[in-house]
């Protein structure tokens, strides 16, 4: 195999797809290398195309690294499963398939932050490019839609036909999915590398072990570990190596390169390279907490992987012209891959608890790569996140009460009228697997990358997926990572 290339593309997630097929389209010339742990995916693995089946890739182990958290002090000691996908399109090869650009506000606040060039009105032509290759589906309605619909406008949510053009408005909306008209799942690898270009590489099975980083702190290349058989080689970058491992990978592998907090570093005699205590910290994720209802006639049939709508509300004040702080979604009992003890035609709000305060931390277990890191989320560690979670369930319990969905509401499953709210919630709430912020964008002593998304301290490489989030927006991670890979891709080519 060849051993030297002009970029090196570390993740072949939903941003590396991305960024190494925005690199061979504009330097021809140029060569990439796009580097992916997991499988290439058949085309013949219809539980990972077929879109109604989604929940069952996350519960095969085959696309799984398996992580798990440590046990959350806050949510009963539990230990949270942290999913992140292993193969070519990352975590779009297990998510939902849900395509949220994300509040305005959100990426208001990293601009005023000192993000020069992150705004919303900076960031939507990025957004607007990835929707040009990407296929999105705006989901149909149904009888039980309709009847949600009446009742949130009851509420006083108003109904938006297209959340992606009015962001961050209180709304119940159809949702939108990455899925193609012939009904399959789209990832950035599928739509963005549908050929793989002749000066592009892609290896698979393949883990990153570091970032070579020479004496003049300047990225070099890697060590990569050959999964199948061991073989570990060195491979050289005369121009990039990009790090797209995610909010999990992209951080342990700076660790393991020498580039963090020289405190830890220090504790598995890792030399350093650059010091940045922000690496690994400053983890953010929405939770999820549940509200199910017995409807006493048979649901309509789903053919997207979550029902075709979805809810954006402020959880404590329901006001259309303020920012949104929530997004339920809503699955039935019948959908692949959930429990098989649910009551037959039972249904299931699910409000993301979004833009909780708690910040968590990524850390290295050991000096090995192969080992797992230490991941701590550090779950409702705020008091003030257990009343936003508290506020949400109390708004899904409102709304499936709603009078408008009596045809299809007889009775609240949960919680129960005996349930302590905050003990539920405690004992109930999960991860949205809406990782992000542990090589946070900025321009403070926390800050790991630059608002160019080059890593502070170190030449020649850059960080480019959600783990350079500085504060989460209200939405799903999938569509903002698309966009920071986009624009992440120009600003590359920008110093070319």
């Amino acid at each position: 195999m060849q051993t030297a290339f002009d970029y090196i593309v570390l993740g072949a997630g939903s941003a590396g797809s991305i960024v190494a097929a925005e690199l061979c389209k504009a330097l021809p010339d140029s060569s990439v290398l796009l580097v992916e742990a997991g499988p290439k995916i058949a085309a013949d693995e219809n539980v990972i195309w077929d879109p109604t089946q989604w929940a069952l890739v996350a519960q095969q182990g085959k696309w799984e690294w398996g992580y798990e958290s440590v046990p959350q002090k806050n949510l009963n000691n539990r230990v949270i499963k942290i999913g992140r996908a292993k193969g070519l399109g990352g975590c779009a090869i297990h998510n939902a398939m849900v395509y949220v650009r994300g509040g305005y506000r959100g990426f208001d606040h990293w601009a005023a932050s000192g993000n020069l060039g992150w705004s919303y009105k900076e960031v939507l032509p990025y957004f607007e490019k990835v929707e040009d290759t990407l296929l999105v589906t705006i989901a149909k309605s149904d009888p039980l839609i309709d009847a949600l619909v009446a009742a949130c406008r009851q509420q006083g949510i108003p109904y938006n036909a297209n959340y992606n053009q009015n962001s961050d408005q209180v709304c119940i909306a159809p949702f939108q999915f990455a899925i193609s008209p012939t009904h399959r799942r789209e990832t950035s690898y599928s739509s963005f590398l549908p050929q793989t270009p002749p000066n592009l590489t892609v290896l698979t099975h393949c883990l990153i072990e570091r970032i070579i980083i020479d004496n003049s702190q300047t990225a070099r290349g890697v060590v990569l570990r050959d999964l199948a058989n061991g073989t570990v080689r060195e491979v050289s970058a005369s121009q990039e190596v990009v790090l797209s491992a995610g909010t999990i990978g992209s951080p342990q592998l700076l660790m393991l390169s020498g580039v963090g907090d020289p405190d830890e570093l220090a504790q598995f005699q890792i030399p350093v390279v650059s010091a940045l205590p922000g690496v690994g910290k400053n983890f953010q994720d929405d939770l999820f907490v549940t509200a199910g209802f017995q409807s006493p006639q048979p649901l309509p049939p789903q053919p997207y992987g979550l029902m075709g709508t979805v809810i954006f509300a402020n959880s404590t004040n329901h006001n259309p012209l303020l920012g949104t702080d929530l997004e339920s979604s809503l699955a039935t009992s019948s959908m692949a891959g959930m429990p098989g003890n649910l009551p037959k035609d039972s249904w299931y709000l699910y409000p993301n608890i979004q833009l909780l305060k708690s910040r968590g931390t990524v850390k290295l277990r050991s000096e090995n790569p192969m080992d797992k890191p230490i991941i701590d989320p550090n779950f409702l560690d705020d008091p003030s996140d257990i009343q936003n979670c508290l506020d949400g369930l109390k708004l899904a319990m409102q709304i499936g009460n709603d009078t408008a969905l009596s045809d299809w509401a007889s009775e609240q499953l949960m919680p129960t009228q005996d349930d302590d709210l905050e003990a539920y919630i405690r004992q109930t709430a999960d991860t949205c697997y809406h990782y992000a912020g542990t090589c946070k964008m900025g321009i403070d002593v926390d800050a790991v990358v630059t608002p160019d998304l080059k890593v502070r301290g170190v030449h020649n490489l850059r960080v480019i997926d959600a783990s350079i989030i500085p504060t989460t927006v209200s939405g799903n991670t999938a569509a903002a990572t698309m966009m920071i890979a986009m624009k992440g891709s120009e600003l590359i080519l920008q110093d070319t």
